[in-house]
């Protein structure tokens, strides 16, 4: 046990007025004026300690931009545009021009810089059908028209040089299949170290059938290349509809260790109302489907009937359950096991068979780690009888720094009051929409991201903007554009942030990806993971753990859980308001201060 290095002392930063709202949108001023954004993503790519931007954008055609965050004149921060000179758009050398469609972060090659996933999502077996009939089109020669092309590009890894320039990996391995890839998600699933990938996929023909290509693992060699271990590893599904082993198409993947054992699990939300899987980490390369056993797959009303008034047939069971889009995992009741919110989109005509979005509290080990849908706690109210409810990304942060996690719900895509919803927990295991008072007012939220962008020890929440089914006397401006909400929440919280550094093969990778914290201040221990920055549809942020302290002055334990081989660590005694940095190959901590506030 090591105790903490003490390095130097905050002042305490003014509180804002009581009647300020939480939140207020800077980013104008902080330099992200006209750029459009629907994905957003914040990641430290340059290691400078501030966390940058990566904006993807897909109104009229596609574009991406990355911004690294710098000193501002006259103080504060501010994002400049650096995507020309970073290369995330340079094309393979055989592939021509190239736009991502989305990004996801990690380590991919230890080297203490986070490199990216560049996903391609690729919809080339999809056959052409008649407007009419729905029948397939073929050609004179009697083969299948397909409606789009193979324009030959597929998905790429890309390593960061450390100064947020980034190449190509030939063959890297990541871009053997050009499928309909949605998402993906750097981790360790094999403890060895080393990240490795795993990617969501949709549907193969939308429209035609429910068919859909399989989610694929692919294991880390460490130097950026990778290989696909999917049937090896159980998660090998198959092109059928309706079967326990059927692909099913997928929005966004997820991973935690929501049994808490040591192994990073794999959340799979499903869309087109299949069930979720819950690819369980059996430690031994292998995993099995637990989401039936802990009711992860859905809610327990599997009758598929619609209102009577639509006068519809009833879908089969297997289509009974949610458009699930977001997995977000993390303890919000302390208790110190995983706990998880789903969101999904469903509709007022779709009937009660069809999913809601729910809070799925994890019952713990006496009962296996299944979870209790606790749908009362997160409250939503349509009092428009046709209603819809887009709750397609979600994220969990401590915006108060009072030592309970609060829910963000990004909500869109419908012009029925779809907005970016803030619920305040205002004590234990009791949630309060407090939206109002967040001062938000952002109507069809697309991708967030949360991390303190300016390091004053508060976080703030990075916001795309979708203008899908918006009518256009509802847009402002020429393109959906992102907000940057800066964090002014008053109330004299205290606060600690940690940045882990793993060593590497023989112990957790350098991300530290999936290592896992409990801290101890004020007579209550709270537990967090170290999840990867996510991509399309996913919650995207650094890797650094945010603790709000409330009134406790410093942390009286913290404790880490290495993930990969790497063992624990303990510090003691911790003055809070710092930024802490902990390296598993030399057990130090080493303290930074807030930054000024401006």
């Amino acid at each position: 046990m090591r105790k903490a290095i003490l390095i130097c002392v905050l002042a305490a930063a003014p509180a804002a007025a009581a009647e300020a709202p939480y939140f207020i949108d800077i980013s104008s001023p902080a330099g992200l004026a006209g750029y459009g954004a629907q994905n957003v993503l914040f990641s430290d790519l340059d290691g400078d300690g501030y966390p940058d931007v990566i904006l993807g954008n897909t109104w009229a055609g596609r574009s991406n931009a990355l911004l690294l965050n710098r000193p501002a004149p006259g103080g504060g921060r501010v994002f400049a545009d650096f995507t020309s000179t970073s290369g995330i758009d340079a094309p393979a050398p055989s592939s021509g021009t190239r736009t991502a469609d989305f990004f996801a972060v990690g380590d991919a090659d230890n080297d203490g810089c986070p490199d990216l996933f560049s996903g391609k999502y690729s919809e080339f077996e999809k056959p052409r059908t008649d407007p009419k009939t729905g029948a397939i089109l073929k050609g004179p020669d009697g083969r299948t028209l397909y409606e789009k092309a193979d324009d030959g590009q597929r998905s790429e890894l890309l390593l960061n040089d450390c100064r947020a320039r980034f190449r190509t990996v030939a063959a890297s391995g990541v871009g053997t299949h050009a499928e309909t890839t949605t998402s993906a998600e750097f981790l360790d699933y094999d403890n060895d170290g080393t990240l490795d990938l795993f990617t969501g996929n949709w549907y193969k023909e939308y429209g035609v059938s429910y068919i859909s290509y399989p989610s694929r693992l692919y294991r880390g060699l460490g130097d950026g290349r990778f290989g696909e271990v999917t049937e090896k590893a159980g998660l090998l599904t198959l092109p059928t509809e309706g079967k326990p082993d059927s692909s099913r198409p997928v929005y966004g993947v997820y991973h935690c260790d929501y049994d808490g054992d040591g192994d990073e699990d794999l959340l799979v939300p499903s869309y087109g109302r299949q069930a979720n899987r819950l690819w369980r980490n059996n430690g031994d390369g292998t995993f099995a489907d637990a989401a039936p056993a802990t009711g992860f797959d859905g809610d327990e009303i599997r009758h598929g009937r619609y209102p009577a008034a639509l006068k519809r047939e009833p879908e089969p069971e297997w289509r009974s359950h949610g458009n699930t889009f977001a997995a977000a995992c993390a303890d919000y009741d302390n208790d110190g096991d995983m706990d998880v919110f789903l969101g999904d989109i469903t509709h007022y005509w779709a009937g009660e068979a069809s999913d809601l979005s729910v809070l799925l509290e994890n019952q713990g080990p006496r009962k296996g780690y299944a979870f209790k849908r606790r749908p009362e706690l997160i409250k939503r109210v349509h009092t428009a009888k046709a209603w819809n409810q887009g709750d397609m990304r979600a994220a969990w942060l401590d915006f108060d720094n009072d030592g309970l996690l609060d829910l963000l719900i990004s909500s869109g895509d419908y012009p029925d009051g779809q907005y970016l919803r803030l619920f305040r927990q205002v004590r234990p295991g009791a949630f309060e929409d407090v939206t109002d008072q967040a001062g938000f007012d952002w109507e069809s939220s697309a991708g967030v991201a949360v991390a303190d962008y300016d390091r004053d020890g508060r976080l703030d929440v990075l916001a795309g903007k979708s203008w899908m089914r918006m009518p256009a006397d509802r847009r402002t401006g020429k393109q959906p554009a992102p907000a940057l909400f800066h964090n002014q929440a008053g109330g004299g919280n205290h606060w600690l942030e940690i940045t882990l550094k793993g060593k590497g093969a023989g112990g957790a990778n350098a991300s530290a990806i999936g290592a896992r914290v409990r801290l101890t201040a004020g007579g209550r221990t709270q537990t967090r993971e170290v999840l990867a920055a996510g991509s399309a549809g996913t919650q995207a942020g650094p890797f650094t753990l945010h603790f709000g302290l409330g009134k406790a002055a410093r942390a009286e334990k913290l404790e880490i859980r290495w993930g990969g081989r790497g063992g624990r660590t303990v510090y003691y005694d911790v003055p809070a308001d710092r930024f802490a940095y902990a390296e598993e190959s030399s057990g130090e901590l080493r303290l930074e201060p807030a930054a000024k506030p401006r």
